[in-house]
């Protein structure tokens, strides 16, 4: 039993913890160039089962966006809570000024649970509602799967890159753009053009036991950008009222 403690205590002593940052620009192409792909695609899908291509756009439309990207963060909670993350370590954020809204896990979990998280969304809310829409021949459905799509273009990325890992873990920082690899392999020698290495330090499990925060962080510049949507709102509706 000593001898293995002792290994054990060796192996932990090479794991390394290594903290990425999310390039905003690249991804920000990829979801416009996946946007391009998936509107092509469903054009040309369009005219072979016969559907209307005359999308509907209004408020409304954008306002079914809003919460369809909100059960896309509940379905990644959802995706920690079945790989075995705790409810209590589960908090959402909102940092509308870089285009995030994040769900974070704030615990050290294992390779699966953070490939299930990562694909809930994708999968549940975009393929397969995306095959539905056709089958019911539903428009909106449609476009809200390919909004989601898109939206999760970093996910799929972020699921690519670490599955390849043979052995790493995953936790979260206190920054809605960052997270962190566990792993006794040399991480940066595994390049992304998606997100960068911005610290790698000595693994210690301390450095993961998190303190308390609000369940539902919400960037100043959010609420903001809050206000002058729920203005737009209230200005676009009001002319309906008279008529």
């Amino acid at each position: 039993m000593k001898k293995t403690k002792a290994k054990e205590q060796v192996k932990d002593t090479k794991e390394k913890s290594y903290i990425y940052k999310f390039k905003l620009l690249p991804a920000n192409i990829l979801s416009m160039i996946i946007l391009v792909i998936l509107g092509f695609i469903t054009i040309i899908l369009m005219n072979k089962v016969g559907g209307s291509r005359s999308y509907e756009i209004n408020f409304f439309f954008f306002l079914y966006v809003m919460i369809y990207l909100g059960v896309h963060e509940l379905l990644h909670g959802l995706g920690y809570v079945l790989g075995g993350g705790k409810i209590k370590n589960i908090y959402y954020g909102v940092a509308l000024e870089k285009g995030l809204l994040c769900c974070l896990c704030r615990q050290e979990i294992s390779k699966k649970n953070i490939l299930i998280s990562l694909q809930m969304p994708f999968m549940v809310i975009g393929v397969i509602t995306y095959i539905v829409g056709f089958i019911i021949m539903d428009q909106v459905l449609i476009l809200l799967s390919i909004c989601n799509l898109v939206g999760a273009s970093m996910d799929l990325v972020m699921f690519l890159y670490i599955a390849r890992i043979k052995k790493v873990r995953y936790s979260e920082t206190d920054a809605n753009d960052e997270f962190v690899l566990i792993s006794n392999e040399d991480l940066t020698k595994r390049k992304s053009m998606f997100f960068e290495i911005k610290e790698v330090k000595d693994y210690k499990k301390e450095d993961f036991i998190f303190g308390k925060k609000k369940r539902v962080d919400i960037t100043k510049a959010s609420w903001i950008i809050l206000v002058v949507l729920v203005a737009f709102v209230i200005l676009t509706l009001l002319p309906l009222l008279f008529l």
